[in-house]
């Protein structure tokens, strides 16, 4: 399994690019907890913490495309000059705004830095095809960048809590600030990614390579299936609420959500590396559709293992979550590689960066929608009804996959060879159509 990824990470100009796009990621993903900490040290409320949070989250979800056009137009090393160094300041500013400031400084730092955030993940993923024709190893890079994500979203955090219990919370905010700033910077100057020199924007009345109805059926297409990532990213938001309310209603500690939900994360990890790690027949889009009926099916054993056990200690009732959940993690990376596979094939070349930073973006509006609507429902129906809701987001996706098979299929399709013109010889007629 390690030689499979070796090999990945060996291609020319893999490994310059894809160290240092992860530390500018890992920084991604300790930002909400080092803001949050940050604001509470300095005195603040939770709430205003929270807040800050959530602007950078508003702030990234926002200018990824915008960024991610960018990158695509004019190259990402150019941009990464600028947005490398401007999110890190104002990140910085937004730790050093934390103790007196006035309320509102923090949130706009923070939504500040989520705007000039590139989506560096994104640019990583459109720029693995540059670095490989095989197609076993471009589905293994989908593969790394599924696992590494759900690697990052472990150690964030935990890097964040160990710096602050080091040195400081404003201090593991400040040193975000620079991974943040100098992961983007190193990133932009590999020499793979400064390879990349963008695409011309269109003339003015220049007409769209691709036929009309063509365009619109990918856009159909890409449009189900990023609607289908939304509701995954729903299951997993959506989780850590339901296993509150199932831990509340059992006797255990609310406080271990975190903790078993973590869990999930790691069987994601070991999923990923294991698919990854092998070859797997099959067009994507039947990979992708196995995938989320094995997601669902796992899912589903959470609600229905809570209502079987209602007399079960504790103790007991503690361990079989965290196995369930360890269990129904295995398949979340491998769904994830197939969405971006999905994604990229649909997607030209010249648009991959802004393509999977939209991406981004519907991840965390499914992230929003899904822990709401799962606490409404716990609210309102109990635990065993939220434990269902994962399953049911799921289950969503899936049929909507479905409903738009004929579109997914046809987006996905290799295009037709052009059909060579023959040429005409000097003193020949003009060839003519026959019509």
């Amino acid at each position: 399994m390690v030689r499979a990824y070796l090999e990945l990470l060996r291609l020319p100009g893999a490994s310059a690019a894809a160290v240092p796009a992860a530390l500018a990621r890992l920084a991604g993903t300790m930002v909400p907890l080092a803001l949050l900490l940050a604001c509470v040290q300095s005195g603040r409320s939770l709430a205003a913490g929270a807040a800050a949070g959530a602007a950078y989250a508003v702030g990234s979800a926002v200018g990824g495309p915008v960024t991610g056009r960018l990158m695509d137009r004019a190259g990402p090393s150019r941009v990464l000059c600028v947005t490398g160094p401007l999110a890190g300041l104002t990140l910085a500013g937004a730790a050093l705004a934390a103790a007196g400031a006035p309320a509102a400084v923090v949130p706009a730092a923070a939504c500040a830095a989520g705007l000039a955030t590139a989506p560096v993940g994104a640019s990583m993923r459109a720029l693995w095809p540059s670095l490989t024709d095989d197609t076993a190893l471009r589905q293994r890079a989908y593969s790394f960048e599924a696992t590494l994500s759900e690697l990052l979203f472990i150690l964030g955090p935990t890097v964040v809590t160990l710096l602050a219990t080091l040195v400081s919370a404003r201090g593991a905010l400040l040193a975000t600030a620079v991974l943040l700033g100098a992961g983007g910077l190193a990133y932009g100057q590999a020499p793979a990614v400064r390879a990349r020199t963008g695409r011309p924007a269109t003339a003015p009345g220049t007409a769209d390579p691709a036929p009309k109805d063509a365009a619109t059926g990918r856009t159909a297409a890409a449009t189900a299936v990023l609607v289908a990532i939304a509701l995954t990213a729903a299951l997993s938001s959506g989780l850590v609420v339901a296993v509150t309310a199932a831990l509340r209603d059992r006797g255990s500690a609310p406080e271990l959500a975190g903790t078993l939900v973590a869990l999930q994360s790691a069987g994601s990890v070991v999923g990923g590396l294991l698919y990854g790690a092998r070859t797997f027949g099959g067009t994507t889009y039947r990979r992708y559709l196995r995938l989320l009926i094995v997601l669902t099916l796992a899912l589903a054993a959470l609600p229905a293992v809570h209502a079987l056990t209602p007399g079960l200690p504790a103790g007991w009732a503690l361990v079989l979550l965290a196995v369930l959940l360890v269990l129904s993690g295995l398949p979340i990376a491998p769904a994830g590689a197939e969405e971006f596979q999905l994604i990229g094939e649909m997607t030209t070349q010249g648009r991959a960066t802004q393509a999977f930073a939209g991406v981004g973006s519907f991840i965390a509006l499914g992230g929003a929608a899904g822990s709401a609507l799962t606490g409404l429902i716990a609210d309102r129906a109990g635990p065993g009804a939220a434990l269902c809701m994962p399953a049911a987001f799921t289950l969503a996706a899936l049929l909507l996959s479905l409903a738009a098979r004929r579109a997914i299929t046809r987006a996905v399709a290799p295009a037709p060879a052009p059909v060579p013109t023959p040429a005409v010889a000097a003193g020949d007629p003009t060839p003519t159509s026959d019509l």
